[in-house]
């Protein structure tokens, strides 16, 4: 079972100050982790490391987003989730597709179970649940994931619900049929291992490529289930969780060549012998687990990370600037929670004077700017909502009119009618007042706070590691409405979330 650090808070206390020490500790103690949700989510995708890294950066340079250090762990992976829809969903934006592209998808790497398998030496009915992942449905992927490291002992249900951002209810559903989707899958492992491979079998598969498919899983199982002779290959199946309990992380080898400051880090060819398993392969598996595939990466099992990697993140966030003169204060209210990595967006750039002067006075038009607008209490908290997406990978909210009409006209009721709720006395949630201002409601989210008038206090409010964090963290929503109203309790405050219309 995990064990986090009893001086957790005090730790990323110390990470917040820029502590290399303490930043070096979150990421050995984490980056295993980190690699391991990531690189089963993926299946061993080719920009596994990418995400990894992506992730470690932006947990590391947005830590003032968290508000209970206790929870840096849930925090963390729900940032790796993040990375990897996001992820997904800048590759399905790509339309044009380049040849080295399509050499890679010619001759794939191996997937993240073939690095399982071996690397942890797996055999028997570990390997077949190994090799029965593969059988899941796409959408059961991610949840795959953090699954595996619950059964491992390295995440809680909790943890596990709050990174899909479920209910604890919905989460232990949606497990359950994962589960049992997967022990189907282990069904049609043993199936296609047998031999003699069934007669009837072998002429179900006669026109399967090979590939793991819904459809050739639905029809496989189908056949295990009406034929004689493989109607009892699910006989003898011991529960998943307790063949994957105790199975130590994958951690990633890299080269320490890789860490110059801005550097991506990229696996090298592991110059290693590959240690033999101790355990005897699996029946019908084919071989033993060895030999490494020709194209497999490097990659240790437990004990200590190599210290290079954590070198190799923390180059980039603590490389000092190499312009000898120090960057000018911003003047503007400051945003505690803005990256260290992007400039404020408050800063006002420095005229520069002209090369020549024409005339013997300048012209007054052309150097005297108008004085901007204060920004609004709505305005600021949306910087700060922003400012806290963007550390966990997410695309900036979007102000739309309408849901700030939705949300002004809620919180104006609030105080005109002296109740604090989501719901109107009358039944009516946020989704109806978006359709009543004239959004096409999809997905949806609101969130509500009253007393403080400083918007940065109610950032810190909502960033609680729970549904508030959530919402606010949730990168499938891309449009937001912002209201603040004085009444006779404080400011009261409604953010709404939506989707982008349709």
């Amino acid at each position: 079972m995990h064990r986090d650090s009893t001086s957790m808070p005090e730790l990323v206390g110390a990470a917040r100050t820029g502590d290399a020490q303490a930043r070096e500790r979150l990421v050995c103690d984490y980056l295993p982790l980190v690699y391991n949700v990531v690189g089963r989510a993926m299946d061993g995708h080719a920009d596994v490391d990418d995400v990894v890294q992506e992730t470690m950066f932006h947990a590391l340079e947005g830590l003032d987003g968290l508000r209970e250090p206790s929870r840096f762990r849930s925090w963390l992976i729900a940032i790796a989730m993040n990375q990897i829809r996001h992820r997904w969903r800048a590759q399905q934006y790509t339309t044009a597709v380049g040849p080295e592209q399509l050499a890679e998808a010619a001759d794939p790497e191996p997937d993240f179970v073939d690095l399982t398998i071996l690397r942890l030496g797996l055999s028997g009915q570990r390997r077949e649940v190994a090799e029965a992942t593969r059988w899941l449905d796409e959408s059961d992927r991610e949840l795959l994931a953090l699954w595996w490291q619950e059964a491992a002992g390295e995440l809680t249900r909790a943890e596990l619900a709050e990174a899909m951002a479920l209910t604890p209810q919905h989460a232990a559903v949606r497990v359950q049929r994962m589960k049992a989707q997967l022990e189907v899958g282990r069904i049609v492992v043993r199936a296609l291992a047998a031999r003699p491979l069934c007669g009837e079998l072998a002429r179900t598969v006669a026109g399967w490529d090979g590939r793991p498919a819904p459809v050739w899983r639905k029809r496989i199982a189908r056949h295990t289930r009406d034929c004689p002779a493989c109607s009892g290959r699910g006989a003898g199946l011991m529960p998943a969780e307790g063949l994957l309990a105790g199975l130590a992380l994958l951690v990633p080898l890299y080269g320490a060549a890789q860490f110059l400051p801005g550097a991506r880090l990229a696996p090298v060819a592991s110059t290693t012998p590959t240690p033999t398993p101790t355990t005897a392969p699996a029946p019908g598996s084919g071989g033993s687990g060895a030999a490494a595939p020709a194209k497999a990466r490097a990659y240790v099992v437990g004990g200590a990370l190599v210290l290079a990697v954590v070198l190799g993140i923390l180059a980039v966030l603590l490389w000092p600037d190499p312009r000898p003169e120090a960057k000018p204060a911003p003047t503007a209210v400051p945003h505690a929670t803005a990256s260290a990595a992007s400039p404020s967006p408050s800063a006002t750039p420095v005229q520069q004077p002209p090369r020549t002067s024409p005339s013997p006075s300048p012209t007054p038009s052309r150097t005297v700017r108008p004085t901007p607008a204060a920004a609004t209490p709505e305005q600021r908290l949306l910087r700060l909502v922003n400012s806290r997406r963007g550390a966990a990978g997410c695309a900036p909210l979007r102000m739309d009119p309408r849901l700030t009409t939705a949300a002004l006209r809620h919180a104006r009721d609030m105080v005109a009618r002296h109740y604090y709720d989501h719901a109107s006395p009358e039944g009516q949630h946020a989704d109806a007042r978006m359709r009543a201002a004239g959004y096409p409601v999809g997905a949806w989210a609101e969130n509500l706070d009253r007393g403080p008038a400083d918007p940065a206090t109610i950032v810190d409010d909502w960033t609680d590691g729970s549904i508030h964090q959530q919402n606010m963290l949730d990168c499938g929503y891309r449009d937001t409405g912002v209201a603040a109203v004085s009444g006779p309790d404080g400011t009261v405050w409604v953010q709404d979330f939506a989707g982008s219309p349709s």
